[in-house]
Order: C-alpha cells, then structure tokens, then sequence
C-alpha cells in the first residue's frame, strides 16, 4: 500500500469517528487522499471560495478605514487588531460597531457577513466590486442602488432578506443544520463544511469510507447515494451535424443516472423553488422543492429570464435538456468551470464546420459575436455587477421582441443600431426564414395574453399546451385557473394523469376557478399522488373542503393536510412561512373556528415581528383584523404598508377600499386611481375606481378609465359589462353597441349580454 493510499485511509477512518453523530457526514478533508483531482478541482472553483472567514487573502473589500454613505446612511469600514468591522446603522438607526464574520463570494462582488445577537448572520447592503478598475471595479456599491433604503425598508441589511440562516445557508454550505428556535427566535445554526463540498452531491461519506477500510469498495457497491454514470452517450451518424443521443448505459452500479439525478442534485440549489421538506442530492427534485413556473416578473412573456432565477427553470425549456443532456455535459462538477473554452463546449454536439462558421453566425471568425452563447445565451446583469446567461439556449426572434417587448440577443452588442438595421441583418440567418413573421406562431404570445387576463386566448391555451417542454405547458395549463370552462376543466382533467410532475402539479393549480364541489371530485383521487410538490399544491386547492369531505375520506384529507401544515413549519423562521401558517389556519377554520383563528392571529403576529416591514403580511394581516372586526388595527397596518410601498398597486388598492368602507369616498378616489395607473395594477382595479368614479357622479371620468382599462386588459368582461352600462348612461348608444359586439364575441349565448342588446334595441 502507498504512503499516500495509507495516509488517506488512516484520515478517513479518523474522520468516520470524529463525525458518527453527523448522519454520516465526513468532511471533504476526508476524500482528500484517495480522490485527488476532485479535491484540488473543488478547492479551485467557486464553491470552495464562497464563504470564507475573514483575512488579508480572502477579504477583497477596501477597509483602510473607508467611508462611504449610500441613502443617507454613512458607515466606515476599517480593521482593528487584524480583524475587519463596519460602523453603520442598526436596525434602530443608530450607529453601531459591527464585526465582519464572514466574506460571502469574491468574483464579481463580495459580500460581507454578520452576526447578530440572535444567531442571526446577516449580509450587508454594501458589497465590494472586485471587478478591475478599468472594467468599473475595486469600489464600494450599495445593493439597491434604486430604493430608498432605511431600517424600516424590507431590504434593509438587518432584515429577513438578507438573511443567511433562512436565504444563503442551505445551497452554500454542508450539511447544514439550521437550528432555528420559534419560542426564542433565535439560530444556532451549524456546518460540517463551511461551503459545497463532496457531500453537498454525493451525499454523506460514511459508509463509502467504511468500505474502503474494509477493502469491499466496489464501482456496484461504493456507498455513496448518488455517484455519476456514464448516462447519456453522444454520436454523430452520417449527414448529421448535430450529435445523437444514444439510449443510456445500464446503471448497474446503482449510481447516478446523467440527466434525471443530476436535475435532483443540481437543480436542488440552481433553481428558483420554495422548499417543501428537507432532502438528500438523490433525492427526486420535486419531493424537496415546489419550482417556480416561468411566473410573471421571473420570466418575460417568451421565458427569457428576467428576475434572478438560478438556470434550472430556463434549462428546463430547452431541446438540449429534452435531448437528455445535463450539467456536467458542459460543466466539470468539481471545479464549476466549463469542460473546454469558448465553442468547443457546443462543438461537442454540434459540428465546428457547419454552426461555428461566419456563414451561420454572420460575424467575424472568432470575434464576441460569433460566440454561440452570445447568441443563444445572452447576459443578464444581477446585483449589480454580476452576469448571468440564458441556460434556455433558444434562437433570437425579432417578432416576438418587437410585439412582446422582451430582450433581442443581437441588442446587447448592437445597442446603437434600430429595429429595421436589426431585422435586416437578421434576414442573412439560414434560419430567420423559417420563423413565422407574425409572433402568433410562438407559444410566448400566448402566456403574454394569459397574462393581461385575455379571456379569448383561453381556448388556444388548451391547444398550445400540446408539444412544449413540461415546464412551458405547465405555465400555460396553470394560467387556465383565470379562465375557468367546460374545456378548461377538461384539459385539466387530462393532464392531472401527466406522468410529468410539474404538468399535473399546474393542472391541480389549473381549477382554483372552479366550483368547491367539482374541485373536490376531481381532485380528491390526488391525494395521494406519488410526488410531494403535486399534493402540496391538492392541499392549498382543498384547503377549505373539509365540509365536504365523505367520512371515508377523513383520514387520507386529514392526512394531507398534516403533510402540508409540516411543509409550511419548514419555513417557519421566515415572514413567508408564517404568512402560509395564518392563511392555512385561516381557511381549515371557517368563519366559526375560533381556535384556528387564534392560531392565525399568532401566525399573523410573528410574521410581522419576524418581517415588520413585509408588505404581503402587512395587507393580509389588516384584511384578516378586519373581517374579525379590528378595523383599527387593521387601519395602522395599511398606514404603515402605503409608508413602505407606495409604489405598489394592491397597498394603494387596499388603503381605498378601506377609505370607502368608512365612507370616505372622496378620499379614496385618489388611491384607488394611483392602483389602476400603476405597472403592477390588475383589470379589478381599474373596475373598483370606474364604480367609485360613478358614485361621486363623474361618469365621463369613468368611462374614460374603463375605456383605458379595456386596451390595456381587453377582453375582461367586468369591465365591458360596466363600460356598456355606463354608455348606455351616458346615452352613448352607438360606442356602446361596439363594445357589446366585443362582448358577444367573449360570452356567445350570454342571456346577461343579450338582455342589455333588446334593451338598447329597445331605446
């Protein structure tokens, strides 16, 4: 045996003792010895750097007593006895001494971390640019340069956003264990390793180092729950110029499968998701995680990314992902970093001498445009400073930019040139003329129609559905819940029996529209549906059925609903969690339960002692005070929502209506018109202030935002129905007629529509 095999059994075996009382977890200092390569790989990559203890070689930052003010708040940043602290505000205000605990990421910007009295590690607003100083770098940014931050602000850096325990710990550390206590609110938060190491995806090493000790160490038997296979094989056949993937290699070691577990391992951390219960990297991804759908505001209209959304979502979309490759295709696992430079990554499926030529890219040989992912994977500048790109890998389409508004590749080089130049040179693409030159022919123009609430593209919905990758027919099927049909209805029906996980989870989410009754019929056989995420999502759709459960039924809804009460305690130590918490206890308790509604109001109450300054607890907290008749305090919460986010429609929305049940309707006008106007503001809105408008006798002012309203949101019934109304009013007979043939074209058959149409005949 050699000194180092010697050496590296002798570590592992010492660790195995030291750590029994981990679950198994070693350390990656114990893989050391015997996997080489991996080792140095990982201490060479992003993961190993991410969260360091503070020292002149990790800390980037400038602390030679810097200071720096950024909204009104002054701190200095400085070192004292070779340690590094910041004077800045605390979450009162006033200035305090802060030791720096941790660096948190060093490539683009670093981060600082924290620790509060309550075990909390928080990370500060302002981060290092650690970017070269001709690139802008080597300087102090605020975060959000854009809001106007001060303690009372959600994003203040004491706040539960910037949060390690509940935001950072888990992706970026091993074998994390929160610790969080609700009776002290208080975190004791432990690691084994400060940062991802080897059994972040492989799971724990104990039983792999108890076979290789006793010499029983075997590619079939390695003890590890997740090791990679071969997976997917790739090969060109004749007259092909792009790759094949040929059936996958026999598991036979009991590993991991390329592709599916690398989704579970991977995607785990690499995906906007809200966690439904703890898990191991085997673990299959939709019994841990509920994935966020390509949802308005992460996604634009086309799935493009547009929030911070962390690739699996737009990996999902793909051919490439559909044709089974997977993450360490293209990425070295260990070190994070790409497997070959520039093209050679994409040259490995698709042949260098048709696609990596002027010919397809038209752009000088070698030059930043003729890069396949300046292309098909443009950048998206997060925090600041740091790029990230598109893993949807899809084809710039110039129609759909022009009529959807969403990013155009060819912009972020040709930022000077005009839509005509682009459309122009985009014509000398072998594939721009087989793209449709109407957007009508992409499924994106759909979802941005689903979006504004168009009830006519309900039907094409349906159809639409059919042939998209499961994470775009899932977003669509789910957009259905606001079109409730005999044909939505159906649709769901079929899909609820999807093998995909995502499709039957949207399907469920789908008939949130419909009757309790029907709801419950169809989606009580759910219930016991083979993945976590997908009875999730039964539970929040049957939430409130209890009295129509049948006696034979108690148990396994019973069942559920303790299954969904255990996700929510999962987040528990966060303004979210206990936001789910009052809402579950809310909706099981109906309006007689007084034990739920207390339960609730204790929800309600520590979502805002964890997040004082959390808008959605803040407007369902006063909604809730006042349906139980606390009108009150359910006014000094609006007070205080308008105060943090008077930007935001549904606050300005809820401070009228609350103007308008006290009779204030004067008052109220001039909220519920900053609602309607506002870029987040939604069809009800507009019809609130169009009903308030009239009944302070300014009829033509109503029909003027209704009129508005109908080209912003068209095809909304209530507001055609109300629009006609006030015409006919107003007797405007002739502009109502044309708004009534609109709504003959929504509701065919209506009596409602056809009773106004004898009516004005009539006149």
């Amino acid at each position: 045996m050699s000194f180092r095999s010697a050496l590296s059994l002798l570590l592992c075996s010492f660790v195995s003792l030291a750590a029994a009382a981990s679950d198994g977890y070693l350390g990656a200092e114990s893989c050391a010895g015997c996997h080489e390569q991996a080792y140095s790989d990982w201490q060479a990559s992003d993961h190993f750097k991410a969260m360091q203890r503070p020292t002149k070689d990790s800390v980037l930052g400038d602390f030679n007593n810097v200071e720096v003010n950024f909204h009104g708040i002054s701190s200095r940043l400085f070192q004292r006895e070779g340690d590094y602290f910041i004077d800045t505000a605390n979450r009162t205000g006033d200035s305090q001494t802060f030791k720096i605990d941790y660096t948190f990421g060093f490539s683009p910007l670093q981060q600082y971390l924290v620790t509060l009295e309550d075990g909390r590690v928080q990370a500060l607003n302002i981060a290092w640019d650690s970017r070269s100083k001709s690139d802008g770098g080597q300087r102090w940014f605020h975060l959000q340069p854009d809001e106007d931050i001060d303690p009372e602000h959600p994003f203040f850096w004491t706040g539960h956003f910037n949060n390690w325990n509940s935001n950072c710990a888990n992706c970026h550390s091993t074998n994390l264990q929160k610790n969080y206590s609700q009776e002290s609110n208080s975190y004791a938060t432990t690691w084994g390793d400060i940062n991802v190491a080897c059994e972040s995806c492989h799971g724990p090493a104990e039983k792999h180092v108890g076979l290789a000790n006793s010499g029983q160490l075997s590619a079939a038997k390695n003890g590890f729950e997740t090791f990679k296979t071969a997976g997917v094989q790739w090969r060109f056949t004749p007259g092909d110029s792009i790759a094949n993937p040929v059936q996958d290699v026999e598991n036979s070691a009991g590993g991991m499968v390329a592709g599916v577990d690398e989704i579970n391992a991977c995607g785990s951390c690499h995906s906007r998701r809200m966690t439904l219960a703890p898990g191991k990297p085997s673990d299959d991804y939709h019994d841990k995680h509920r994935l966020r759908l390509l949802d308005e505001g992460l996604y634009f209209p086309d799935g493009q990314i547009q929030d911070e959304v962390f690739v699996l979502g737009s990996f999902l979309q793909s051919k490439m992902h559909e044709q089974g490759v997977t993450c360490s295709n293209c990425h070295n696992p260990h070190s994070g970093k790409l497997i070959a430079q520039g093209n050679a990554v994409c040259s490995q499926c698709h042949q260098s001498d048709v696609f990596d030529q002027a010919k397809h890219h038209q752009h000088p040989q070698g030059s930043e445009g003729a890069q396949c992912v300046s292309c098909h994977m443009p950048e998206r500048t997060y925090m600041g400073v740091d790029e990230r790109r598109d893993h949807s890998f899809s084809v710039p389409n110039l129609s759909t930019h022009k009529d959807l508004e969403t990013p155009l590749a060819c912009a972020k080089c040709h930022d000077d040139k005009d839509t005509a130049w682009v459309k122009k040179s985009s014509a000398l693409w072998d594939n721009w003329p087989k793209q449709a030159d109407s957007y009508s022919q992409h499924w994106g123009s759909v979802n941005a129609a689903a979006r504004r609430g168009d009830r006519l593209v309900s039907k094409t919905l349906t159809t639409v559905i059919g042939g998209q990758a499961d994470i775009i027919a899932a977003t669509l099927l789910q957009q259905l819940a606001d079109f409730p049909s005999r044909l939505s209805v159906e649709t769901a029906q079929k899909q609820l029996q999807s093998d995909s996980p995502l499709l039957r989870r949207a399907a469920v989410t789908s008939l949130a529209g419909v009757a309790s009754q029907t709801r419950w019929q169809l989606l009580a056989s759910m219930m016991s549906d083979s993945h976590l995420s997908v009875r999730h999502e039964v539970a929040v759709q049957l939430m409130d059925a209890s009295p129509l459960v049948p006696a034979e039924e108690r148990v396994a809804y019973q069942r559920l609903m303790d299954e969904y009460l255990d996700t929510l305690l999962h987040t528990q130590d966060t303004p979210s969690g206990q936001l789910s918490l009052a809402q579950f206890y809310s909706r099981q308790g109906g309006p007689n339960n007084q034990g739920s509604h207390s339960a609730a109001l204790k929800a309600y109450k520590n979502a805002l002692r964890f997040g004082p300054s959390y808008v959605p607890t803040l407007i369902n907290f006063a909604d809730f005070n006042r349906q139980i008749g606390r009108d009150a305090e359910a006014r000094v919460l609006l007070d205080k929502a308008l105060k943090i986010a008077p930007d935001s429609a549904g606050v300005q929305h809820s401070y009228g209506l609350m103007l308008i049940r006290e009779a204030q309707y004067a008052q109220a006008l001039p909220y519920l018109k900053e609602a309607f106007e506002l870029p987040t503001g939604q069809p009800r809105y507009a019809y609130v202030y169009a009903i308030a408008l009239d009944n302070q006798r300014q009829l033509k002012e109503a029909i003027a935002v209704l009129e508005t309203a109908n080209k912003r949101w068209p095809n909304q019934t209530d507001l055609l129905l109300t629009l006609v109304r006030y015409l006919e009013k107003n007797n405007e007979i002739n502009k109502a007629y044309r708004y009534l043939s609109d709504l003959s074209r929504i509701a065919p058959g209506s009596p409602q529509v056809s009773q106004i149409l004898e009516r004005l005949q009539a006149r």
